[in-house]
Protein backbone atom coordinates (compact mmCIF):
# COMPACT_ATOMS: atom_id res chain seq x y z
CA UNK A 1 0.00 0.00 0.00
CA UNK A 2 1.07 3.26 -1.05
CA UNK A 3 2.18 5.88 1.64
CA UNK A 4 0.74 9.66 1.54
CA UNK A 5 2.92 12.54 1.88
CA UNK A 6 2.01 15.89 2.68
CA UNK A 7 3.40 18.89 0.63
CA UNK A 8 2.80 22.26 1.55
CA UNK A 9 3.28 24.91 -1.25
CA UNK A 10 2.52 21.78 -3.59
CA UNK A 11 1.55 24.17 -6.56
CA UNK A 12 4.78 26.18 -6.61
CA UNK A 13 8.22 26.09 -8.29
CA UNK A 14 9.95 23.55 -6.14
CA UNK A 15 6.64 21.78 -5.06
CA UNK A 16 5.28 20.92 -8.52
CA UNK A 17 8.94 18.99 -9.35
CA UNK A 18 9.06 17.51 -5.64
CA UNK A 19 5.20 16.40 -6.29
CA UNK A 20 6.94 14.43 -9.67
CA UNK A 21 9.83 12.83 -8.11
CA UNK A 22 7.68 11.56 -5.08
CA UNK A 23 5.18 9.90 -7.32
CA UNK A 24 7.97 8.79 -9.07
CA UNK A 25 9.28 7.14 -5.80
CA UNK A 26 6.15 5.40 -4.74
CA UNK A 27 4.16 7.87 -2.95
CA UNK A 28 0.87 9.13 -3.21
CA UNK A 29 0.85 12.81 -2.62
CA UNK A 30 -1.76 15.50 -1.07
CA UNK A 31 -0.79 19.10 -2.04
CA UNK A 32 -2.06 21.78 0.46
CA UNK A 33 -3.94 24.46 -0.98
CA UNK A 34 -5.14 27.84 0.58
CA UNK A 35 -8.02 28.25 -1.84
CA UNK A 36 -11.01 25.23 -2.47
CA UNK A 37 -9.82 23.18 -5.77
CA UNK A 38 -11.96 23.93 -9.03
CA UNK A 39 -10.98 20.16 -9.56
CA UNK A 40 -9.07 17.42 -8.63
CA UNK A 41 -5.92 16.35 -10.38
CA UNK A 42 -6.32 13.46 -13.10
CA UNK A 43 -3.91 11.07 -11.62
CA UNK A 44 -5.48 9.09 -8.65
CA UNK A 45 -2.46 9.26 -6.69
CA UNK A 46 -2.21 13.13 -6.29
CA UNK A 47 -5.31 14.97 -4.46
CA UNK A 48 -5.44 18.65 -3.20
CA UNK A 49 -6.91 19.74 0.07
CA UNK A 50 -7.89 23.21 1.16
CA UNK A 51 -6.13 24.35 4.34
CA UNK A 52 -5.93 27.50 6.64
CA UNK A 53 -2.14 27.47 7.66
CA UNK A 54 -3.21 30.13 10.23
CA UNK A 55 -5.56 26.67 11.94
CA UNK A 56 -4.29 24.02 13.54
CA UNK A 57 -7.38 22.08 13.69
CA UNK A 58 -7.30 22.63 9.63
CA UNK A 59 -4.00 21.79 9.89
CA UNK A 60 -4.94 18.36 11.34
CA UNK A 61 -7.31 17.38 8.77
CA UNK A 62 -5.20 18.00 6.25
CA UNK A 63 -2.57 15.56 7.86
CA UNK A 64 -5.17 12.83 8.54
CA UNK A 65 -3.30 9.45 6.93
CA UNK A 66 -0.10 10.94 5.59
CA UNK A 67 3.20 9.37 7.24
CA UNK A 68 5.37 12.44 6.33
CA UNK A 69 4.80 15.95 5.84
CA UNK A 70 7.21 18.45 3.42
CA UNK A 71 7.00 22.05 4.32
CA UNK A 72 7.66 24.25 1.81
CA UNK A 73 5.30 27.08 1.75
CA UNK A 74 6.72 30.43 2.94
CA UNK A 75 6.78 34.14 2.06
CA UNK A 76 9.90 35.63 -0.32
CA UNK A 77 8.24 38.97 -0.19
CA UNK A 78 6.18 40.77 1.70
CA UNK A 79 5.52 44.65 2.89
CA UNK A 80 6.44 44.48 6.81
CA UNK A 81 7.69 41.98 9.44
CA UNK A 82 4.42 40.94 10.48
CA UNK A 83 3.79 39.38 6.71
CA UNK A 84 6.87 37.27 6.58
CA UNK A 85 6.14 35.74 10.67
CA UNK A 86 2.51 35.25 10.29
CA UNK A 87 3.50 33.02 6.54
CA UNK A 88 7.12 31.70 7.63
CA UNK A 89 7.38 31.22 11.76
CA UNK A 90 3.29 31.08 12.50
CA UNK A 91 2.24 28.80 10.18
CA UNK A 92 5.33 26.43 10.52
CA UNK A 93 4.67 26.59 14.54
CA UNK A 94 0.66 25.40 13.62
CA UNK A 95 2.38 23.10 11.13
CA UNK A 96 4.13 21.34 13.91
CA UNK A 97 1.09 21.45 15.92
CA UNK A 98 -0.94 19.77 13.77
CA UNK A 99 1.60 17.28 12.96
CA UNK A 100 2.14 16.67 16.78
CA UNK A 101 -1.69 15.36 17.09
CA UNK A 102 -1.57 13.58 14.09
CA UNK A 103 -0.76 9.56 14.79
CA UNK A 104 0.41 8.86 10.93
CA UNK A 105 3.03 11.37 11.08
CA UNK A 106 6.69 9.92 11.18
CA UNK A 107 8.61 12.68 9.16
CA UNK A 108 8.85 16.12 8.83
CA UNK A 109 11.04 18.26 6.20
CA UNK A 110 11.19 21.75 6.38
CA UNK A 111 12.67 24.15 3.05
CA UNK A 112 14.59 26.51 4.78
CA UNK A 113 17.19 29.08 3.18
CA UNK A 114 20.40 30.32 3.49
CA UNK A 115 18.80 33.68 4.20
CA UNK A 116 18.03 31.88 7.71
CA UNK A 117 21.65 31.67 8.56
CA UNK A 118 23.20 35.05 7.04
CA UNK A 119 26.02 35.95 5.24
CA UNK A 120 29.65 34.96 4.99
CA UNK A 121 31.84 37.72 6.16
CA UNK A 122 34.60 36.09 3.59
CA UNK A 123 35.02 34.61 0.31
CA UNK A 124 36.93 31.70 1.13
CA UNK A 125 34.45 31.05 4.36
CA UNK A 126 31.25 29.84 3.26
CA UNK A 127 28.35 29.48 5.85
CA UNK A 128 28.08 25.99 7.61
CA UNK A 129 25.58 24.51 9.45
CA UNK A 130 27.19 24.37 13.02
CA UNK A 131 27.57 28.44 13.16
CA UNK A 132 25.56 30.10 14.91
CA UNK A 133 22.73 31.36 12.88
CA UNK A 134 22.90 36.03 12.14
CA UNK A 135 19.93 36.86 9.48
CA UNK A 136 19.68 40.04 8.34
CA UNK A 137 16.49 40.23 6.90
CA UNK A 138 12.92 39.67 8.00
CA UNK A 139 12.66 36.64 5.57
CA UNK A 140 15.71 35.19 7.05
CA UNK A 141 14.79 35.73 10.80
CA UNK A 142 11.63 34.36 10.16
CA UNK A 143 12.60 31.45 8.04
CA UNK A 144 14.40 30.27 11.46
CA UNK A 145 11.93 31.10 13.77
CA UNK A 146 10.26 28.34 11.13
CA UNK A 147 13.56 26.42 12.13
CA UNK A 148 13.19 26.29 15.33
CA UNK A 149 10.01 25.45 15.66
CA UNK A 150 10.57 21.66 14.45
CA UNK A 151 12.16 21.51 18.17
CA UNK A 152 8.68 21.67 19.45
CA UNK A 153 8.12 18.50 17.42
CA UNK A 154 7.35 14.99 19.39
CA UNK A 155 10.12 12.69 19.34
CA UNK A 156 8.68 9.68 17.56
CA UNK A 157 8.60 12.34 14.57
CA UNK A 158 11.88 12.79 13.03
CA UNK A 159 12.81 16.52 11.32
CA UNK A 160 15.24 17.62 8.19
CA UNK A 161 16.13 20.95 7.75
CA UNK A 162 17.28 22.21 3.86
CA UNK A 163 18.33 25.12 3.51
CA UNK A 164 19.11 26.86 0.05
CA UNK A 165 20.84 29.44 -1.10
CA UNK A 166 19.64 31.20 -4.57
CA UNK A 167 16.82 28.26 -6.12
CA UNK A 168 17.00 28.57 -10.89
CA UNK A 169 15.65 26.49 -12.87
CA UNK A 170 13.13 28.80 -15.31
CA UNK A 171 10.15 29.75 -13.88
CA UNK A 172 11.00 30.75 -10.90
CA UNK A 173 9.38 33.94 -9.68
CA UNK A 174 12.83 35.64 -8.28
CA UNK A 175 14.80 34.27 -10.91
CA UNK A 176 12.01 34.80 -13.53
CA UNK A 177 12.14 38.48 -12.79
CA UNK A 178 15.87 38.66 -13.49
CA UNK A 179 15.87 36.96 -16.68
CA UNK A 180 12.96 39.53 -17.84
CA UNK A 181 15.58 42.21 -17.34
CA UNK A 182 18.36 40.26 -18.94
CA UNK A 183 16.46 40.21 -22.03
CA UNK A 184 15.68 43.65 -21.57
CA UNK A 185 19.40 44.09 -21.89
CA UNK A 186 19.82 46.04 -17.99
CA UNK A 187 20.78 44.39 -14.91
CA UNK A 188 21.56 46.49 -12.07
CA UNK A 189 24.57 44.97 -10.16
CA UNK A 190 23.72 45.18 -6.27
CA UNK A 191 26.73 42.82 -5.16
CA UNK A 192 29.62 44.73 -6.08
CA UNK A 193 32.28 41.53 -5.86
CA UNK A 194 30.02 39.75 -3.83
CA UNK A 195 29.41 35.85 -4.41
CA UNK A 196 26.89 33.91 -4.43
CA UNK A 197 25.82 30.19 -3.91
CA UNK A 198 23.78 28.43 -6.61
CA UNK A 199 21.21 25.29 -6.59
CA UNK A 200 19.61 23.65 -9.84
CA UNK A 201 15.54 23.32 -8.95
CA UNK A 202 16.22 19.95 -10.27
CA UNK A 203 19.21 19.10 -8.09
CA UNK A 204 16.70 20.80 -4.68
CA UNK A 205 14.07 18.18 -5.39
CA UNK A 206 16.37 15.36 -5.96
CA UNK A 207 17.94 16.10 -2.66
CA UNK A 208 14.18 16.70 -0.62
CA UNK A 209 12.79 13.61 -2.31
CA UNK A 210 16.23 11.10 -1.19
CA UNK A 211 15.66 12.60 2.30
CA UNK A 212 13.80 9.17 3.35
CA UNK A 213 15.90 6.85 2.04
CA UNK A 214 19.32 8.71 3.33
CA UNK A 215 20.94 7.46 6.28
CA UNK A 216 21.68 10.53 8.66
CA UNK A 217 19.17 12.56 7.90
CA UNK A 218 17.33 12.63 11.03
CA UNK A 219 17.37 15.78 13.39
CA UNK A 220 20.14 17.54 10.81
CA UNK A 221 20.41 20.95 9.17
CA UNK A 222 21.78 20.64 5.47
CA UNK A 223 22.93 23.46 2.68
CA UNK A 224 22.28 22.56 -0.68
CA UNK A 225 23.84 23.33 -3.59
CA UNK A 226 26.67 23.47 -5.98
CA UNK A 227 30.44 23.43 -4.81
CA UNK A 228 31.38 25.97 -6.85
CA UNK A 229 30.42 30.40 -5.87
CA UNK A 230 30.28 32.74 -8.45
CA UNK A 231 29.85 36.92 -8.83
CA UNK A 232 26.57 38.27 -9.39
CA UNK A 233 28.63 39.25 -13.58
CA UNK A 234 29.28 36.06 -13.69
CA UNK A 235 25.54 34.42 -13.02
CA UNK A 236 23.93 37.28 -15.14
CA UNK A 237 26.54 36.72 -18.12
CA UNK A 238 26.23 33.08 -18.15
CA UNK A 239 22.45 33.61 -17.91
CA UNK A 240 22.28 35.51 -21.27
CA UNK A 241 24.21 32.75 -23.03
CA UNK A 242 21.46 30.13 -22.05
CA UNK A 243 19.02 32.80 -23.53
CA UNK A 244 21.01 34.04 -26.78
CA UNK A 245 21.12 37.44 -26.04
CA UNK A 246 23.92 39.78 -25.06
CA UNK A 247 24.99 40.19 -21.59
CA UNK A 248 23.28 43.35 -20.42
CA UNK A 249 24.59 46.92 -19.58
CA UNK A 250 25.24 46.35 -15.70
CA UNK A 251 25.38 49.84 -13.46
CA UNK A 252 26.51 49.85 -10.01
CA UNK A 253 23.67 51.20 -8.07
CA UNK A 254 23.84 53.26 -5.23
CA UNK A 255 21.85 52.19 -1.96
CA UNK A 256 19.59 55.47 -2.50
CA UNK A 257 18.64 54.71 -6.06
CA UNK A 258 17.80 51.01 -4.72
CA UNK A 259 15.51 52.13 -1.85
CA UNK A 260 13.54 54.80 -3.95
CA UNK A 261 13.08 51.32 -6.61
CA UNK A 262 12.06 49.21 -3.49
CA UNK A 263 9.53 51.98 -2.36
CA UNK A 264 8.05 52.05 -6.16
CA UNK A 265 7.21 48.52 -6.37
CA UNK A 266 6.08 47.73 -3.08
CA UNK A 267 3.81 51.15 -4.15
CA UNK A 268 3.22 49.08 -7.69
CA UNK A 269 2.64 45.91 -5.71
CA UNK A 270 0.19 47.40 -3.51
CA UNK A 271 -2.02 48.97 -6.00
CA UNK A 272 -2.20 45.57 -8.21
CA UNK A 273 -1.67 42.99 -5.30
CA UNK A 274 1.17 41.57 -7.07
CA UNK A 275 3.91 40.46 -5.43
CA UNK A 276 6.84 43.20 -5.60
CA UNK A 277 9.95 42.39 -7.27
CA UNK A 278 11.88 44.30 -4.76
CA UNK A 279 11.25 45.48 -1.43
CA UNK A 280 12.76 46.93 1.05
CA UNK A 281 14.02 43.63 2.97
CA UNK A 282 15.57 42.70 -0.39
CA UNK A 283 17.35 45.50 0.13
CA UNK A 284 18.86 44.68 3.59
CA UNK A 285 19.77 41.79 1.87
CA UNK A 286 21.52 43.04 -0.95
CA UNK A 287 23.16 45.52 0.96
CA UNK A 288 25.47 42.90 3.08
CA UNK A 289 29.36 43.49 3.58
CA UNK A 290 29.97 39.74 2.49
CA UNK A 291 28.76 36.88 0.58
CA UNK A 292 25.61 35.18 0.04
CA UNK A 293 27.88 31.61 0.06
CA UNK A 294 27.42 28.29 1.86
CA UNK A 295 29.12 25.04 2.56
CA UNK A 296 27.10 22.21 1.12
CA UNK A 297 29.64 19.44 1.35
CA UNK A 298 27.79 17.80 4.21
CA UNK A 299 25.11 16.91 2.25
CA UNK A 300 27.02 15.99 -0.88
CA UNK A 301 29.31 13.64 1.24
CA UNK A 302 26.62 12.17 2.98
CA UNK A 303 24.53 11.18 0.09
CA UNK A 304 26.98 11.32 -3.10
CA UNK A 305 24.41 13.40 -4.81
CA UNK A 306 26.35 15.02 -8.14
CA UNK A 307 25.09 19.01 -8.57
CA UNK A 308 24.89 20.77 -11.55
CA UNK A 309 27.40 23.68 -12.76
CA UNK A 310 26.34 26.85 -13.04
CA UNK A 311 26.46 27.22 -16.83
CA UNK A 312 24.61 23.59 -17.37
CA UNK A 313 21.84 24.34 -15.34
CA UNK A 314 20.94 27.45 -17.14
CA UNK A 315 21.74 26.22 -20.18
CA UNK A 316 18.58 23.76 -19.39
CA UNK A 317 16.29 26.85 -17.63
CA UNK A 318 17.31 28.99 -20.40
CA UNK A 319 18.15 27.24 -23.98
CA UNK A 320 15.91 27.69 -26.62
CA UNK A 321 17.53 25.02 -28.27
Amino acid sequence: MKKTVLVTGGNGFIGKRLTDALLQAGYKVRIVSRHAPRIQPVNPDVSIVQADYQSVDSLKKAMQGCSMVYHLAAAIFGFKYEDFYKANAQATHNMVAAANATSSVERFIYMSSLAASGFADKADKPRLESEDPKPISDYGATKLEGEKALSELNPNITWTIFRAPIVYGGSESGVSKIAAWVKRGLMVNTSGNGLFSFVYVGDLVSALAAVPTTAGTEKQIFFVCEEQNYPWPVFIEQMAQAMGVRKPFMPQAPSWMLHVAAAAYSMIARLTGAQPALNYDKIKEAMIPGHWICDGSKWRNLSGQQFTPLKEGLTKSFSKK
